[in-house]
């Protein structure tokens, strides 16, 4: 039969190429068991076998888009242009977030006692303590102070892509000014070398934490700095709801968003239990842990950890472990 006059050839549809998941593969079922149900337990177990695999390439990919983005951004800051809103990347913030009236200082003035790979893992904990402050209900006016050296060279080079200079309420000096000239009758410098405890957070009070990754090499530092400074020195009430041996050392992420969660809730407990919860206090040291659920491709923050730290209410049964 001819085609009628005027009719169009109609073209096949295209083909979409069906994407292989793990499972896809499986057997068939054990009697008893559903193809559904079958093939989910089979998809966990492959993962199992090929989890190193599977992480390897996704670590990969995450860094060949890093790179990939890092080119893009810095050709457009080397023609002098605007760099585009969808490469600017913007942090999830609390949009609903009020001031909380009080200041953090991060004293990174200890540069010249950290080597390389402690300077990289304080980067980090920087980025994240801007972080926990852009989510908080109440945020607080946080500043960097001596960032300088190679603490500021990581910034502008390794981390340039992150548009440091344009975080909201959190800011960089290179001096510790803040510090050395500031009303030290407003001041707190927290380290864990006390035997004060800290009982709440105040609007118009500055509290100070030690911006140094030192695997306790330097115990007392921060200490002794604030002794000569004049500035009272207090400590988290960790041992109130952490039961451990040792030092009882956090690291500069974790000391923030314990005192952001704090001025959140007024209440220390709640504050521990958020930001050190008991399930992933079933280690040897808060350096194990990793500061948030999507940090498992990152530099592992260093020391100002808690040695041996055991679950809550449990004290630690093994001896503090430097790594």
């Amino acid at each position: 039969m001819s085609e009628k006059a005027g009719s169009k050839e109609t073209t096949p549809p295209t083909t979409i190429p069906h994407k292989r998941r793990i499972g896809d593969d499986a057997p068939p079922p054990p009697p008893g068991i559903s193809k559904s149900q079958w093939k989910k337990q089979w998809r966990k177990k492959q993962f199992e076998l090929h989890k190193d695999e599977y992480l390897s390439k996704r670590r990969e990919k995450r860094k060949r888009q890093k790179m990939n983005r890092r080119a893009i951004i810095q050709g457009y800051k080397d023609r002098g242009e605007p760099i585009p809103a969808e490469y600017v990347r913007e942090p999830r913030k609390n949009v609903n977030q009020i001031s909380g009236g009080f200041t953090i200082l991060l004293d990174c003035g200890f540069d010249d006692l950290m080597n390389d790979k402690e300077i990289l893992s304080l980067s980090n904990q920087l980025t994240r303590a801007y972080s926990a402050n852009n989510r908080a209900d109440h945020f607080a006016d946080m500043y960097v102070t001596s960032f300088n050296k190679r603490l500021e060279h990581r910034f502008k080079v390794g981390l340039a892509d992150s548009l440091h200079e344009t975080w909201p309420n959190f800011k960089f000096v290179p001096d510790e000014k803040m510090i050395t000239e500031g009303d030290k009758t407003k001041m707190i410098y927290l380290s864990a070398d006390t035997d004060e405890t800290l009982d709440t957070i105040e609007p118009g009070m500055t509290y100070i934490v030690g911006g140094i990754v030192d695997k306790n090499r330097h115990k007392e530092l921060c200490v002794n700095k604030a002794k000569n400074l004049g500035i009272p020195v207090r400590k988290l009430p960790i041992d109130s709801f952490i039961k451990i041996d040792g030092r009882q050392v956090l690291t500069t992420t974790h000391v923030v968003q314990l005192m952001l969660k704090y001025f959140d809730t007024k209440d220390w407990k709640e504050a521990f239990e958020e930001v050190l919860p008991q399930r992933k206090l079933g280690i040897t040291s808060l350096s194990d842990m990793p500061l948030s659920d999507d940090d498992d491709d990152e530099e592992n923050d260093s020391e100002r950890e808690i040695p041996a730290a055991a679950k809550m209410g449990q004290p630690s049964k093994t001896e503090p472990k430097d790594i």
